[in-house]
């Protein structure tokens, strides 16, 4: 069957040949092209939103969604060429297909504009946004190291999720008196940071929420986090429900006493530790230097390196110097030592 149209050769499709198909062809091409990017993230804006992860190529494929065609052709593609000596065009190559075996590229160059404004995360940054506030505070009522490393940790954390979602940021850190106060971008970041102090930790966790305005029509709430720590030096002397201890240390599963009646050294579990029962005195208890003089039998005989008196306490000595804590005139092995 000839071609209906030029009679000369054979159809391939719709009654017309190669050559007045592709004559056929239909290109609707944009009116123009605008890059809009974020001047403060290089964010794109691709369609109708903000892309944070590979915008630049996720804006360069939406490009050529803009074109169409009349069938039986399809846009499969295309890249970008630049733009002329004064930026206002950009030249593009589209290809197009009738069949994966019959192809063909169409050069443009359109009207371009390029925007740059500040995305709607920026914009919440500067504004000093914020949707939740981690308090860190101690048991002393002043700044501790380890307060540091703890609000050290939080920050890791919300740059890591920063990285993969924009709305995770720190929108301002105060250290204050007692303590340090974090604004966090996004609340399930104060969530998830009380979760994992609550695991690793030994913590006291109060959340509350305050009424912040009205957003979309519905009421918007702000988070805080008081993240209570325990940051007890060891060496001090605390009152723990009414009774009088030696604080030796933590781990993740609890703290480590001594009795100051007894002498006997008890590990409490951290699920079971009241901090509004918990007293810190004030007290330290001395840290003294010793010689061991003997060692066997299971206990050690000392000489004080402060008065050169000399004491017996059980269990081995490994090393020919020793440290104890000494409170009461009673003597206590530092834990780790």
């Amino acid at each position: 069957m000839k071609c209906v149209k030029c009679g000369k050769h054979e159809a391939v499709e719709r009654g017309l040949c190669e050559v007045c198909l592709w004559d056929s062809l239909h290109i609707e091409v944009p009116g123009s092209i605008i890059k809009k990017t974020c001047s403060k993230c290089g964010a794109y804006f691709v369609g109708k939103a903000w892309v944070y992860r590979d915008g630049e190529e996720k804006w360069e494929r939406k490009i050529f969604d803009n074109f169409s065609v009349n069938e039986p052709f399809k846009i499969s593609g295309g890249k970008l060429n630049g733009t002329n000596r004064l930026g206002n065009y950009i030249k593009l190559e589209v290809e197009i297909e009738r069949t994966n075996d019959d192809r063909k590229v169409e050069n443009f160059e359109i009207p371009f504009i390029k925007e740059s404004i500040s995305c709607p995360t920026c914009n919440k940054v500067t504004g000093s946004y914020y949707e939740a506030k981690v308090q860190i505070r101690g048991m002393t009522g002043k700044y501790t190291d380890e307060m540091g490393r703890i609000g050290d940790h939080l920050v890791r954390n919300v740059e890591n999720n920063h990285t993969t979602d924009p709305e995770s940021f720190i929108s301002k850190i105060e250290y204050v008196k007692d303590g340090i106060d974090v604004y966090l971008g996004k609340r399930k970041d104060g969530d998830s940071f009380a979760k994992e102090m609550k695991t690793r930790e030994i913590t006291d966790i109060i959340v509350s929420k305050t009424l912040a305005g009205v957003r979309d029509g519905k009421q918007f709430f702000r988070f805080t986090y008081m993240v209570r720590i325990m940051d007890i030096e060891p060496g001090s002397i605390i009152y723990l429900n009414g009774k009088r201890y030696l604080y030796q240390g933590k781990s993740a599963f609890g703290i480590y006493l001594n009795d100051l009646e007894t002498g006997r050294e008890i590990q409490v579990n951290k699920r079971s530790i009241s901090f509004d029962k918990l007293q810190i005195t004030g007290e330290m208890a001395s840290r003294r230097s010793f010689v061991v003089i003997s060692n066997g039998n299971n206990e050690c005989n000392l000489m004080d390196k402060q008065n050169f008196s000399q004491i017996t306490i059980s269990g081995e000595c490994k090393d020919s110097e020793i440290n104890l804590y000494v409170v009461d005139d009673e003597y206590f092995r530092i834990r780790g030592e």
